[in-house]
């Protein structure tokens, strides 16, 4: 999953530059951004659907695990037998995963958006002397940013949540539940500095 977040981040900073130099008028830009988007969402989803998750990145003490589609905990290459709450468990915990994503992608593309209409505006306004209403207009504009980006922080306490729930119902996966409160406290932290 990180390796689509990465290209769809490095798809979406290159289109932002490339659509302040191009000459797009700004419906033609924010419908490339919106295609892109829908892309973006799309694929992870697809992934969410069909591809496992890996768990337990940044801690290389831990056996390699992942959880497939189905909710099948699989650790150091052995499918571990789960009942069919843990399974649910399991699946929920997916289902989050799913929602912080499509959300995270969703605000990224609001950022790409925003950048890219932010180097437009300042062209603009360079040109034409208008930096104040350049200014308020992408004002408002990162506004609508933040407001993405705290909903995102938002979604973290039911990821936290059914993270919790998987670790205590199937042990083996507590390792690997490295979450914790200080995440979404510094998630609604970064949103007021912005």
């Amino acid at each position: 999953m990180n390796r689509t977040l990465q290209t769809a981040a490095f798809a979406l900073l290159a289109t932002a530059v490339l659509a302040a130099c191009g000459r797009e008028t700004p419906a033609e830009s924010q419908d490339g951004f919106n295609r892109i988007a829908d892309r973006a969402v799309n694929e992870i989803r697809e992934e969410m659907a069909t591809e496992n998750i890996s768990l337990g990145r940044g801690h290389s003490d831990l056996p390699e695990a992942e959880l497939t589609p189905q909710g099948d905990l699989v650790i150091d290459g052995k499918t571990l037998v789960l009942d069919p709450k843990q399974r649910e468990l399991a699946l929920a915990y997916r289902r989050q995963l799913a929602r912080v994503a499509e959300t995270g992608a969703r605000v990224g593309i609001e950022g790409a958006k925003l950048a890219s209409k932010a180097m437009a505006e300042a062209a603009r306004a360079m040109v034409n002397g208008e930096d104040r209403d350049a200014e308020a207009r992408i004002e408002a504009d990162a506004a609508a940013v933040r407001a993405g980006a705290k909903a995102l922080c938002e979604h973290l306490p039911a990821l936290h949540a059914a993270q919790q729930d998987l670790a205590a119902a199937v042990p083996e996966f507590a390792p690997y539940a490295t979450m914790d409160r200080k995440e979404f406290d510094d998630c609604h932290a970064e949103v007021a500095k912005s």
